[in-house]
């Protein structure tokens, strides 16, 4: 039903579907939210070769354990990540693969614009590199 509703073109929308709409659309904005913060971008880059404990994504993240592991939670529990626990270390990864596509697919078309700096583009074609699916 999701799938016919985004489909929908000047039609007549009822007010049960506009509702399932509306529901749609701030589940979508939730998700596209978990970019919205430097720090998640620099956890997904540090993820996207593989599992890393807590303290790998600490130091090659350069954020604070606690900084770190609020936002390691938060995107456990919007699904974007899993984790494993092994003794007293907590390891992470990826579990939602369209999540690194977005992330890539943003970094690249923002590099390709015409703004910026050189390094600034260089950067985030970097960054898209380095999140691109390994095969």
């Amino acid at each position: 039903m999701v799938y016919h509703l985004i489909h929908i073109k000047n039609a007549a929308i009822s007010e049960a579907d506009m509702d399932e709409l509306e529901k749609v659309f701030e589940r979508v904005a939730e998700y596209f939210s978990l970019l919205a913060e430097p720090s998640r971008l620099k956890i997904m880059h540090c993820l996207c070769d593989g599992e890393r404990s807590v303290n790998d994504v600490v130091a090659s993240s350069s954020l604070t354990q606690a900084n770190a592991s609020r936002h390691l939670n938060l995107l456990y529990r919007a699904g974007v990540l899993g984790r494993r626990r092994e003794g007293s270390q907590v390891f992470y990864r990826v579990v939602d693969p369209n999540f690194t596509n977005l992330c890539r697919t943003v970094c690249v078309s923002i590099a390709s614009r015409e703004e910026g700096t050189a390094a600034d583009r260089e950067g985030l074609l970097r960054l898209g590199k380095d999140l691109a699916p390994r095969r």
